[in-house]
């Protein structure tokens, strides 16, 4: 497809973004809303590995008191009795304490390395599994997004990218990548208040920032043990891959790609090339299996579903060979712009009034400019609470616009702030 094919393609996305926006939130309802299911191709948990690490935490537990015991105590009663079955993105549909597969192979990982680590990244998500399910507001945010780019080099249909507002945005803006000593500011502040985990995120692609390899690497030599970013793969090269490997890190890499063949693809990615995006996956794995077997990092494709051409299943036996776990998830309506948008009779939206939206209570997303927002959906930031230029991130968290958020949420007045008003929440 040449470029003025695409220059077509684009301009007819944005001029059908709000109906198709519409569109996208019905078929997500219609197919039972949004859901998000990780599944491993093979798991590489070693039972004599976690039998080790759990010996090592019973010896912790009767050694010392620490203030992450009940925690910790917690942790080991699952792990004993841990299901090798289950190989899904545990405890996210569940009230109670689980980990996925993937997580116990990051903290056997860490286990190897660093003992104090292990024990580190298992409060952390034990954390983000029961802290958010509570409402229980910590000091400081369990993990945080940060968004390297706001930027995208391109437009997929499902996506806020499409959205005629965004794209304005994206002109008007000073910045449309995130400055250097706006990013070590925050991983500094957050390494001190001991966050363990980072998402690079956001409207637009991380790896069109210049320095978003130094970025990972900032993060990881500041302690932050769970680094994880999404990209569209068309900027990837042997170089970048190389240095990712090389960190020892246990990242994970997730590659977005929504269809298992090139019309499909290209019809949704639009300006992307679903041969390159291939060969470029297939390089990621190629230089992992031969110069480093014994990386710590993990790859994933992520499968955006909005429509019923979408064939999952041939997607997944398609990356089998190349990536370590495959997703597939129906796409939430909000991030299309529904969350926006009046209901048909053109008054406010009052969707699930009475739902407690858990986001605001475990993270906050900081966009290149600096701007503070609770919530990714609202990717036109009508929900901000300052600027991280201005205000320290935990002065942010704590402050009064996000504990009136909290209390709206909590009241069930949910719908009182624009545009949860228009959201079915997390």
């Amino acid at each position: 497809m040449d470029a003025k094919d695409v220059r077509k393609l684009r301009e007819e996305a944005l001029a059908g973004h709000d109906g198709r926006a519409a569109e996208i939130d019905k078929w997500s309802k219609d197919h039972g809303g949004a859901h998000h299911r990780v599944n491993r191709y093979a798991s590489k948990v070693n039972p004599q590995a976690l039998n080790a690490l759990c010996d090592y935490i019973q010896g912790v537990l009767e050694r010392v008191v620490l203030p992450d015991s009940l925690a910790l105590l917690e942790i080991l009663n699952y792990l004993r009795h841990y299901n090798f079955t289950e190989t899904d993105e545990a405890g996210r549909d569940s009230s109670e304490f689980s980990l996925a597969v993937s997580e116990i192979e990051v903290a056997l990982g860490h286990f190897q390395r660093d003992t104090a680590a292990a024990l580190r990244y298992l409060v952390y998500r034990h954390s983000v599994k029961k802290n958010n399910r509570n409402y229980q507001v910590r000091a400081f945010p369990t993990f945080l997004y940060v968004e390297a780019a706001l930027a995208c080099n391109l437009m997929c249909t499902m996506c806020y990218q499409s959205d005629p507002k965004m794209q304005a945005m994206i002109k008007d803006s000073e910045k449309t990548m995130m400055d250097w000593d706006l990013y070590t500011k925050i991983i500094d502040e957050a390494a001190s208040h001991g966050l363990c985990g980072i998402i690079f995120a956001g409207r637009g692609e991380p790896t069109l920032n210049r320095r978003f390899t130094d970025m990972i690497k900032y993060a990881w030599d500041k302690g932050i043990l769970d680094i994880k970013f999404n990209t569209n793969v068309m900027k990837l090269t042997e170089k970048m891959v190389c240095d990712w490997l090389s960190m020892n890190a246990p990242l994970t890499v997730v590659f977005s790609v929504d269809a298992a063949d090139k019309e499909g693809f290209e019809a949704i990615r639009l300006g992307a090339s679903f041969e390159k995006v291939v060969a470029n996956i297939e390089m990621f794995n190629r230089i992992r299996k031969e110069e480093f077997p014994d990386t710590p990092v993990r790859t994933r494709v992520s499968m955006t579903l909005f429509q019923d051409n979408q064939d999952p299943e041939a997607a997944r036996k398609l990356w089998g060979s190349l990536v370590d776990e495959f997703t597939a998830k129906n796409a939430r309506g909000e991030q299309s712009g529904s969350i926006y948008q009046n209901d048909l009779s053109g008054s406010p939206k009052n969707i699930s009034p009475d739902v407690k939206c858990r986001v605001l209570f475990d993270r906050l997303y900081v966009w290149c400019d600096g701007k503070v927002n609770p919530c990714e959906d609202d990717y036109m930031s009508k929900l901000v609470v300052g600027n991280a230029y201005q205000s320290s991130l935990k002065d942010l968290w704590q402050g009064p616009a996000m504990m009136k958020m909290r209390l709206a949420h909590l009241n069930g007045k949910k719908n009182s702030c624009y545009p949860c008003n228009g959201c079915n929440g997390y």
